[in-house]
């Protein structure tokens, strides 16, 4: 089987990764997977509903996928699941997640990790082969999810980190207007406090950090959401690139794009927005998050900030 060009977005949630993720799934040649990671606990256990709007385990394309995952291995497939669930969470602490994240350039043996790689191994090569896509965008966000596609031996891992402005992510945290769809039903999608979207906030940072000294320089490409908002059809442009991949993107103008029906298993409500879109800043968080929150967030967050491309001089 050829090599296989996986796009692995990292960076905080809330920064703008669920909708740059769907305009490179648009592009010929590529597919959007979503959050990658979320297959067997959200997709498949929890039922949570695919971009197509069928529960994961319903939709054709997903379908396909698991059966050639599932394919010579007894049991059912939310036993399958169950399995890697239970494995995913092993791997949970902080000093699991360094370990894995180190890994990226050895592939090292590792008896915890081993189910996980594997799968993801199989899972990748289904993808690929039910999809004929040539690139995968997975946008699980983490640099440990990263860290295991790296490790795969026939794939061609690109990273892209994407980061927002804190102060913007902290305040859409905060917000209690989006929903999510389980089981043809919807729920409203949880919320955090300061504290809590900051330390995730950088704990993504220092992650992304991590997994850069893994990851060969030509396979790295730092964007800030600010400056996809403000160029979004430039920035594509330069991904694109970066990918290797001579492919025009969706726009029918600098800065609004059409988008088909998505296979996303999981990822921010805004993955089912399908038709003509806008690609705008939004930077609503600037008028109404109160000022001394501000200050608060960006003295927190100040000494990852720092270490960015760019530094503190541009938003981050």
């Amino acid at each position: 089987m050829a090599r296989i060009k996986v796009l692995s977005i990292v960076g905080p949630g809330r920064s703008g990764t669920t909708v740059l993720a769907g305009i490179l799934g648009a592009v010929d040649g590529v597919v959007d997977v979503g959050e990658l990671r979320w297959l067997w606990q959200r997709g498949l256990l929890e039922r949570r509903t695919c971009g197509c709007g069928l529960p994961v385990g319903e939709c054709p394309l997903w379908s396909a996928v698991v059966a050639e995952v599932a394919a010579g291995r007894t049991g059912t497939v939310a036993a399958l699941a169950g399995e890697v669930a239970s494995a995913q969470a092993l791997l949970t602490s902080r000093r699991r997640r360094l370990r894995v994240v180190r890994s990226a350039a050895t592939g090292a043996d590792w008896r915890p990790l081993e189910p996980i790689r594997t799968v993801t191994d199989q899972l990748v090569r289904a993808v690929a082969e039910v999809t004929g896509a040539r690139v995968i965008v997975d946008s699980s966000k983490r640099a440990q999810d990263a860290a295991v596609l790296a490790g795969l031996p026939d794939v061609d891992l690109y990273v892209l980190h994407m980061v927002r402005d804190p102060r913007a992510v902290v305040f859409s945290w905060g917000r209690r207007d989006k929903t999510i769809r389980v089981d043809g039903g919807s729920r409203p999608m949880g919320t955090r406090g300061l504290l809590s979207s900051v330390s995730r906030w950088m704990e993504n940072g220092l992650g992304a950090a991590a997994l850069r000294r893994h990851v060969p320089a030509d396979r790295w490409m730092f964007v800030r959401y600010e400056e996809f908002a403000a160029q979004p059809r430039v920035t594509v442009s330069r991904i694109l690139t970066f990918l290797g991949e001579d492919a025009a993107a969706p726009f029918v103008d600098d800065d609004s794009v059409v988008l088909d029906v998505n296979h996303t298993v999981a990822g921010n409500p805004n993955r089912f927005r399908v038709g003509p879109v806008t690609i705008r800043l939004d930077d609503e968080w600037s008028r109404r998050m109160p000022r001394h929150r501000q200050l608060l967030v960006q003295g927190l967050t100040w000494p990852l900030r720092r270490t960015l491309p760019g530094g503190t001089s541009r938003p981050a």
